[in-house]
């Protein structure tokens, strides 16, 4: 038998052997293939960042090492960011970029009716000169997010899947 499993299209369990545990806080629709600024983005999922009401479509990307966001974006989130901390530089499919680490609340946003949207303190790499998308990157992110992917049947069925690790 299968360790996760999928009920009624909601939320994802884990057998622990004796009774299945809830592991997912929510769920939303994935963006495959979406477009960004004529660039394709692989899977793109809904975000907030900081405290802002705004939903962004960031890249969900496991390979990349770190988040990532410009630093306009940077600039209007002001002093939601920590302080700046030493980093090397980025090196990304789209060149190598200078910047620094700080720490900053992602939001990952749960369809109504599907879970809640689930927050954490993040680590974002604001890149001078980023021109892409936002990235949702693994250190300091994704490396403390349990995530699943379900790509559906059809197009438009692709489901993400997000909860704390506990």
């Amino acid at each position: 038998m299968s360790r996760l499993k999928k009920i009624d299209m909601g939320h994802l369990y884990r057998n622990s052997g004796t009774v299945f545990n809830l592991w997912s806080n929510g769920y939303a629709p994935f963006f495959a293939d979406y477009v960004h600024d004529s660039q394709n983005i692989l899977i793109a999922v809904s975000c907030r960042l900081g405290d802002s009401e705004a939903t962004e479509i960031a890249l969900l990307d496991t390979g990349a090492p770190w988040s990532v966001i410009d630093a306009d974006t940077a600039e209007i989130l002001g002093d939601q960011l920590g302080p700046p901390m030493p980093a090397p530089n980025l090196r990304s499919w789209r060149g190598n970029f200078r910047g620094n680490l700080h720490n900053l609340k992602i939001t990952l946003i749960a369809q109504q009716g599907c879970g809640v949207d689930f927050s954490l303190d993040g680590t974002v790499f604001v890149a001078d000169g980023w021109n892409g998308p936002i990235v949702l990157g693994f250190h300091g992110f994704l490396e403390r997010v349990r995530i699943a992917l379900d790509p559906g049947l059809t197009h438009g069925q692709e489901l993400f899947f997000f909860g704390e690790i506990k």
